[in-house]
């Protein structure tokens, strides 16, 4: 699986405040043209961006992570896409966008994701120490026509939150009831992913005490590669992980993992799997201590299609 993600230091960024661009929620449309080898004149082929969560809460040392979604045409398949936030690196102490494709290349800041046969892409932005505000997030086709998609992520400041577990994305373009798996240039060959975020939100009560996520269902479905993984581990392998060789971290199915609930009771996990069965699956988060209060969410994982 090419994704460097749970292997990768953030790198250190100047706070420089940029002006805004798009204000709107999810997504906007700006560039033109017609899909490629479509010749002239045609309507231009849809390209949007889509972050979730948005906006998303602050937890931790002021850790965020969205996971982004570039769609378009699949007249774009194979193409690249670069996608970035200056605003989101600029407002981050550390800041690192990272994407599926085999074909990525990142500095971090920028990555080059290559859109796969649906005419579409996954990456995941991570921050620490973030201000909150409004930042734009920038999809920019690498070939002609050269279009640009711009999206919203909205960082809200630390905040007490509605208990339970919460997993993202829950739609893909205009695909509702899940994620749609993107890929198709995996290791291997043809291997598609899911990427997700889930947060864990309970009493502040419970500050400073440990909470496990576990996912048997989600996990069995990834196959061999598979990992959950605290913002607080973000460049750290979990004790006794192996390393696939590509920067996932890779464990033995029904593992779990920990963290421990910052002093609004809120903590941060990513989900990313490859080749995943379609379906539902049951995530759990419990509390290890005080009532020992337990949370569940439904995550639905849906077929690569054509999203928009």
């Amino acid at each position: 699986m090419a994704l460097p993600l749970f292997g990768t230091s953030a790198v250190a960024s100047a706070r420089v405040k940029t002006a805004k661009g798009c204000h709107k929620t999810h997504t906007c449309k700006s560039g033109g043209g017609t899909p490629t080898g479509s010749g002239t004149g045609g309507t231009p082929a849809p390209f949007t961006v889509q972050v979730d969560p948005d906006p998303a809460v602050e937890s931790g040392s002021s850790f965020v992570a969205v996971v982004i979604q570039v769609e378009s045409s699949a007249s774009f398949a194979g193409d690249p896409v670069y996608i970035s936030s200056s605003q989101f690196v600029g407002t981050c102490l550390a800041a690192f966008i990272e994407s599926f494709s085999q074909q990525t290349r990142s500095t971090n800041t920028v990555v080059v994701a290559t859109l796969d046969d649906d005419g579409n892409a996954t990456a995941i932005m991570f921050g620490e120490d973030c201000d909150p505000g409004e930042n734009t997030v920038e999809a920019d086709l690498g070939v002609a026509p050269y279009d640009t998609a711009l999206g919203t992520l909205t960082v809200a400041a630390p905040v007490v939150t509605t208990a339970g577990v919460y997993g993202y994305p829950t739609s893909s373009g205009t695909v509702t009831g899940g994620e749609v798996e993107t890929g198709d240039f995996g290791v291997p060959a043809d291997d598609s992913a899911v990427l997700a975020v889930f947060d864990v939100e309970t009493s502040p009560v419970y500050a400073e005490q440990t909470v496990e996520i576990s996912s048997a269902q989600l996990q069995d479905r990834s196959g061999t590669d598979w990992e959950f993984v605290p913002l607080s581990l973000i460049g750290t392998p979990p004790a006794g992980a192996e390393s696939d060789g590509v920067g996932i971290v890779t464990d033995s199915p029904n593992d779990t993992a920990t963290t421990t609930l910052d002093d609004d009771g809120n903590a941060v996990f990513l989900f990313a799997g490859t080749s995943c069965a379609a379906g539902s699956s049951t995530v759990t988060a419990d509390l290890e201590s005080g009532d020992h209060p337990t949370y569940t969410t439904t995550f639905n994982v849906l077929p690569p299609q054509v999203t928009i």
